[in-house]
């Protein structure tokens, strides 16, 4: 099936042609572990791991790089401020690597929750400083750079004729009414590729160099790994919308020198998931994590559901309203599916049609990812009663491969669980609240509905009596 993305670099939606016949290498920029990634980061994640299963549900065989940063760079683009990982290790009174270590371990127990397939690699900084350097010895050679004595080695981005062109930008446009402070940058534009350690402090993270101890910039460390795993070319490079005015044109500055352009076939750009107020902040406490999700009590896949609403160019407002109605409607499919799962006669596969509706739920996915008409399709697919049951759970397991909401799993669970039988204490004590009920004994019913919700079990009220079944 043909796949169409929309390219950030050409602002058009452009059918994908892979540079190797039958295989797709992807980027995508991965979390600086100074801090837990947010919901509104996982995003990005999600959107990521989309995009992998329509290539992989395509016959594409997919190596997918993600990034962590775990070495200390400035909070700031302009190569200003603190040194987040610093930070992070005096907050928690921590050393640097334990709180990489700590952060890496909450964002993969996170990943794994909203069911996303890890990368092909998962590359660490700190684990690359000697491919940073090569980085920047190669741009060194070629005259893209110079030294800010007592600063670090910089890029210089008068250099590179199409910078900023990825955001929509000109040099001209960039630099119009740009101030020049006195950092001793000869553009504003231009970005730090080493950084110098201070004299007077011991840093916790600082490495030798043609150019003297010091750290790495941020933007050289994607250029770095990425061609390490990927090659010098690769087909497709994605991150949240933030990027692409700054950090990926720089990425695109320094590596298009030493490789050639285009450096990337495609870059795809994500919006942000946004509260009514505006974005999530730490400081504010409204930066929810996925553990945040489940320790109020919600199924990770309904919010991974949430987002599969929404289509990844559009923000999308998070709300705990929203997640409610997103949990409802993920329950109900799962609900249905565990139905079918119960029927006696389902009936022998039809191949012809699945093949069918896997084609209806897989095209929109593979038009640039509109997961919502996908699931606007397995709607339409369980109220199809011409369906027979066998059929509609072989096309749910394709979905959960596509989509990745573990449709199949979670009703099975279901099934599971209705289908054990209760102990004999919780009978006894389900036939005393029968009994109550009968003589309007309400107050005795309601105690005893608790003391079997206690223990694990629930009581379901029927026109033909009660069902006991084991709660989730």
């Amino acid at each position: 099936m043909t796949i169409r993305l929309y390219n950030t670099l050409t602002r058009k939606l452009e059918e994908f042609k892979p540079l190797t016949p039958g295989k797709m290498g992807f980027y995508t920029c991965g979390p600086t572990v100074y801090w837990d990634a947010h919901i509104g980061n996982m995003r990005t994640f999600v959107n990521s791991d989309i995009i992998k299963r329509v290539f992989i549900e395509n016959g594409y065989n997919v190596t997918h790089v993600t990034n962590i940063t775990d070495v200390g760079h400035l909070t700031s683009d302009a190569d200003s401020g603190d040194d987040k990982m610093e930070k992070g290790a005096a907050r928690e009174n921590m050393s640097v690597w334990d709180v990489a270590q700590k952060y890496i371990d909450g964002f993969l127990h996170d990943a794994d929750k909203l069911n996303i397939i890890r990368p092909t690699f998962m590359p660490r900084a700190t684990d690359h400083i000697a491919e940073q350097i090569e980085q920047v010895k190669k741009l060194e050679a070629l005259g893209y750079t110079y030294e800010i004595p007592g600063d670090g080695i910089y890029y210089d981005t008068s250099k590179f004729a199409n910078y900023g062109a990825l955001g929509g930008q000109n040099l001209s446009e960039l630099r119009g009414g740009a101030r020049i402070d006195d950092t001793g940058k000869r553009n504003s534009t231009d970005f730090a590729l080493w950084k110098f350690s201070p004299t007077d402090v011991k840093r916790a993270m600082e490495w030798g160099s043609p150019w003297g101890v010091g750290f790495p910039g941020w933007h050289i460390e994607c250029s770095a790994m990425s061609m390490k795993y990927l090659g010098q070319h690769f087909d497709l490079h994605v991150g949240g919308q933030e990027h692409a005015k700054v950090h990926h044109s720089n990425e695109i500055a320094q590596s298009e020198p030493i490789v050639g352009a285009p450096w990337v076939s495609y870059w795809m750009h994500f919006a942000w998931l946004m509260l009514k107020e505006g974005k999530m902040s730490k400081s504010e406490g409204t930066a929810y994590t996925v553990r945040d999700l489940i320790a109020r009590g919600y199924d990770p896949m309904a919010f991974r559901y949430l987002l599969l609403q929404g289509h990844y160019r559009q923000p999308l407002e998070f709300s705990f309203e929203s997640l409610d109605a997103a949990a409802t409607g993920y329950k109900n499919i799962v609900r249905k599916i565990a139905d079918l799962m119960n029927v006696d006669n389902m009936g022998e596969l039809d191949s012809a049609v699945y093949n069918e509706w896997h084609d209806k739920i897989l095209a929109p996915a593979s038009d640039n990812m509109k997961t919502a008409e996908s699931l606007v399709v397995v709607q339409e697919l369980l109220k199809d009663t011409g369906v027979n049951p066998a059929t509609k759970l072989a096309v749910f397991e394709f979905v959960d491969r596509l989509l990745g909401l573990q449709f199949i799993d979670r009703a099975q669970k279901i099934v599971e669980l209705e289908h054990e039988t209760a102990p004999a204490d919780i009978i006894a004590l389900a036939d005393k609240r029968a009994a109550a009920k009968a003589n309007k004994d309400w107050a005795t019913a309601d105690a005893l509905r608790q003391q079997i919700d206690a223990a694990g079990w629930a009581v379901l009220d029927g026109k033909d009596g009660y069902k006991i079944v084991k709660k989730a």
